[in-house]
């Protein structure tokens, strides 16, 4: 069944992730990125990146990473991301990723993940059992992401 809409990954931004200037740091927004696309897989794929390297032995590193910084940050936020499958691979998936604060954005990113053999550390293709889910999701993102 597709999802209607896209997954939102809500998150309260704390004083630990803050800096001296009393704004989350720079260095804590792909962390917050990463968490929004972890929340997706357990979502959209009902499982997570623990269970995908210890259970079934597959790996999803992340080979690239780009984010755009919009506004600041502050614990009196709550930060929604908003995950979209950008493109699916052979044996890629591509995120785009966009941190709201109520109607502000605060960061669009990027983020590439190849599917590989935990133990060679080789790239294999998407598993079938998540090729259908993740093609409902890529065709979702790209009716939201054209122009």
């Amino acid at each position: 069944m597709t999802a209607a809409l896209p997954y939102v990954h809500t998150a309260q931004i704390r004083f630990s992730d803050t800096d001296a200037a009393q704004i989350a740091y720079t260095g804590r927004f792909p962390n917050l990125a990463m968490d929004a696309i972890d929340g997706w897989f357990r979502d959209r794929l009902h499982t997570d990146w623990f269970r995908l390297n210890v259970d079934e032995r597959i790996g999803t590193p992340f080979v690239h990473l780009s984010l755009d910084m919009k506004s600041p940050l502050s614990p009196r936020d709550v930060l929604d991301t908003t995950v979209l499958v950008a493109r699916a691979g052979t044996s890629s998936l591509e995120f785009k990723v966009i941190g709201r604060a109520g109607d502000r954005v605060s960061f669009e990113g990027r983020f590439v993940c190849v599917f590989i053999d935990a133990a060679t550390a080789r790239p294999i293709p998407i598993p079938d059992r998540y090729l259908a889910r993740i093609s409902e999701e890529a065709a979702m993102a790209a009716a939201l992401i054209a122009p």
